[in-house]
Formats: C-alpha cells, sequence, structure tokens
C-alpha cells in the first residue's frame, strides 16, 4: 500500500506542474492554447495559440472568445473583432504542418479570466478538413482596475507575410444595411470584385493574370459578434477557383458571399485595354452580323418583290395593247361615218 501510495503521489505532483493551458485534437489536427498562469492588472501579455496537423496546413479558421469584462484586446496578426470574440485566420508562411497565433490582451481588472477556442477548422492546401480542435485556458488576473481610455485596440488584421498592397471596398451606403449577419466591407490583395462591394449583392468575379497565383480574401462583418467561416483555397489554378464568406449572427441567421477568382491561362492576361479591345471586336461583329442580316432581309424581299413587279408590268402591257387596239378601232369607225355622211 505504501508503494502504490507513493506512486499516486509522484502522479499528483506531475499533474500540479502541468502548465495551465489545454490540448485539443480532433481528427489529425489539434490547438494548444498556451497563456501565462497570473498577470498583473494594466499590463499587456501575450497568449499563443499553436495549430498542428499531420498534412501541411492550408488556413485555419477559428472563433476565440474571452471574458472581455477581465481582458482587453490589443492587437493579433491573425485575429480581429472585440467585446468578447475574436475571429482567427491565418496561412502558414512556408509549407508546415504547424501554425502559431500570437495574440496581445492586457488585464482591466482582478479576476479569473477564462479563455476558449471554438469553431475551429484546420483546412489542408486543398481544403481538405484537417481537424476541428477546442481548447481553453484560464488567467489570473491581480493588481487593481485600470482606466480603458488611454488604451489603443487594433481590430484589424495585419498579416506578417509579405503581400502585394491590398485592395479594399466597404460599403459606401450604409442606409439600409444590417446591424449584424453581413459583411460590411471585403478584402482582395489582388484584382478587383466585380461588381463594386455592397453588403446585399452576394457573388462576386475577381479576374487575375497567370502570373498570379495566391489570391487573399479578407471580410469584415457588421457586428462584431457574427460569426465569418470562410472555404476555399487562397491557391488558384488555372481557370474558376470558388471561395466563399458565411456570416452567422447571433440567431443562426446565415448570409453567404460567392467569390470566384478566374486565373488566366499561361499566356494570356485581363488587362482593361485588352477587355476594351474585346468589347470593341464584339460589338465590331455584332454589327457586322446585323449587317448582313440586314442584306439578307433585302435579298429575301427583292426575291419576293420581283415576281410581283413582273405580274404587274404584263397586266400594264396588256392593258396598254387593249387601250391602244380601242383606240385604233374607234378612229376606224369616226372615220368611216365621216365617209358615208360626204356621199350622201
Amino acid at each position: 500500500m505504501k508503494k502504490y501510495s507513493k506512486i499516486l503521489m509522484i502522479m499528483l505532483t506531475l499533474a500540479l506542474l502541468v502548465p495551465l493551458c489545454t490540448i485539443s485534437v480532433s481528427a489529425n489536427g489539434g490547438a494548444i492554447i498556451d497563456s501565462p498562469d497570473k498577470v498583473t492588472t494594466g499590463e499587456n501579455f501575450t497568449v499563443s495559440i499553436t495549430f498542428s496537423a499531420e498534412e501541411n496546413i492550408g488556413t485555419i479558421q477559428s472563433s476565440l472568445s474571452y471574458d472581455d469584462s477581465l481582458l482587453q484586446f490589443i492587437s493579433s496578426d491573425n485575429a480581429s473583432g472585440g467585446g468578447g470574440i475574436l475571429n482567427i485566420n491565418g496561412f502558414p508562411a512556408s509549407q508546415s504542418n504547424e501554425l502559431v497565433v500570437t495574440l496581445t490582451f492586457m488585464g482591466i481588472k482582478d479576476g479569473t479570466a477564462e479563455i476558449s477556442l471554438v469553431n475551429s477548422a484546420i483546412l489542408s492546401p486543398e481544403g481538405t478538413m484537417l481537424g476541428t480542435p477546442s481548447a481553453q485556458t484560464s488567467i489570473k488576473l491581480t493588481g487593481g482596475e485600470v482606466s480603458l481610455t488611454s488604451v489603443q485596440t487594433t481590430t484589424q488584421p495585419q498579416t506578417t507575410t509579405t503581400k502585394k498592397e491590398t485592395t479594399t471596398t466597404e460599403a459606401t451606403t450604409m442606409k439600409g444595411m444590417p446591424s449584424e449577419g453581413v459583411l460590411k466591407s471585403l478584402t482582395v490583395d489582388n484584382g478587383t470584385l466585380e461588381p463594386a462591394f455592397a453588403y446585399n449583392v452576394y457573388e462576386y468575379t475577381v479576374k487575375v493574370d497567370n502570373s498570379v497565383t495566391n489570391v487573399e480574401i479578407e471580410g469584415q462583418t457588421a457586428a462584431l459578434t457574427d460569426y465569418i467561416w470562410y472555404t476555399g483555397n487562397s491557391e488558384c489554378m488555372v481557370g474558376n477557383n470558388i471561395r466563399t464568406i458565411t456570416v452567422t449572427d447571433q440567431n443562426g441567421n446565415e448570409t453567404t458571399y460567392t467569390i470566384t477568382i478566374i486565373r488566366a491561362a499561361p499566356g494570356e492576361t485581363f488587362s482593361a485595354t485588352e477587355t476594351e479591345v474585346a468589347t470593341t471586336t464584339r460589338r465590331t461583329e455584332t454589327k457586322s452580323v446585323s449587317s448582313v442580316t440586314d442584306d439578307d432581309g433585302m435579298e429575301k424581299y427583292r426575291e419576293l418583290l420581283n415576281p410581283a413587279l413582273a405580274i404587274v408590268l404584263i397586266v400594264l402591257i396588256i392593258a396598254l395593247v387593249v387601250v391602244i387596239y380601242w383606240m385604233k378601232t374607234r378612229v376606224k369607225r369616226n372615220i368611216t361615218v365621216t365617209k358615208s355622211s360626204r356621199k350622201k
């Protein structure tokens, strides 16, 4: 019994030494939240989330909930939001089966703050689901309470990877836009959205040249409590590449935006000049077809008109002959009558 008691004591001691973090594995993907056990209220601290899989990771999409009465979100390269909910979206800078997301918080009041990773998805570069992990941790805050008047927060994601200048199209007309459940802006880092973005337009096209192999999209929800879900792969194949963004409000209502990214074949481009040339060519061809159609119509009209004109001409000739014959007969009769009168 003493031997077993010692073993139990050793196991209990090891359990107490384990850091306050949670590891969760779903399918072949997992997530670890690494955070300090205790922080001083008023000081910034970082929370790291490590996503891992048995295969190379293409993208990760997740939501993070936290106690906003105790914590203030400061910044992150891969997260946006606030008010207790963050939307996390990222991808490895190179081929890897691991991705680390770092978030900065500040404690604003004493207490024990809970942080939970929910609605997570780890996707392969081909868009295959690698895992749906969840994780949670808690942090003890001590030292009093701080004022938030001087705290600057960053709610927009800032990617650490080298990317081209992005083009953001935000709804210019906010009148009538719902307060939740829709996108209020949409960003692409290559190409241009067609048509221009509006919260109530749900299908878009982005055309890129063959040299473009990767297109990132980023949506911003109307409400911080909205949940956003991406599907598709940022890597583009030649032809059509379908991406979707689904926004879900607190009541579970979903709104889906579809973006079709068209990558040109080798040697082809989607420049404005070529588009204008193509449009002009189409107009010229249309005009030519119209002219041919008109000519064909006139030809058919002539074919129908010619027999009719021939018949009319024949009738007129016959009528003229009849009139001439009648006139000659009438003249002969008048001459005969005149000669008879003279003889008498």
